[in-house]
């Protein structure tokens, strides 16, 4: 009887270690994702307002912003696949159906 406390104790443990690890690991996609996701909005709401001034006086202004915007949303998606590359974050990445992500909105 008293054999089987510390496999208790090592099973909860160990159950417990893996649970804070993959909430910490999705914690941290999450946050990476969903800045993923406003770059995206941001770019689409920039190339819009890019080709709606088109042929207009704001057209380099709007071109300018335009890059900008290219630029964050290209850092985002690296910083993104960066934290799923982390061995941290790979597994529990992976098995929570977090994926690469390509570089085209």
């Amino acid at each position: 009887m008293l054999t089987i406390i510390p496999y208790l104790l090592a099973g909860v443990s160990t159950i417990a270690f893996i649970a804070l690890w993959f909430w910490v690991a999705y914690q941290e996609l999450v946050a990476k994702q969903k800045m993923v996701q406003s770059a995206t909005d941001q770019l689409l709401a920039c190339r819009k307002t890019y080709l709606q001034s088109k042929d207009e006086a704001g057209e380099a202004e709007s071109e300018t912003i335009l890059a900008r915007s290219q630029d964050i949303y290209i850092q985002s998606i690296t910083l993104y696949n960066q934290a799923l590359k982390k061995p941290r974050n790979f597994i529990p990445g992976y098995i929570m159906g977090f994926r690469i992500a390509d570089k085209n909105p």
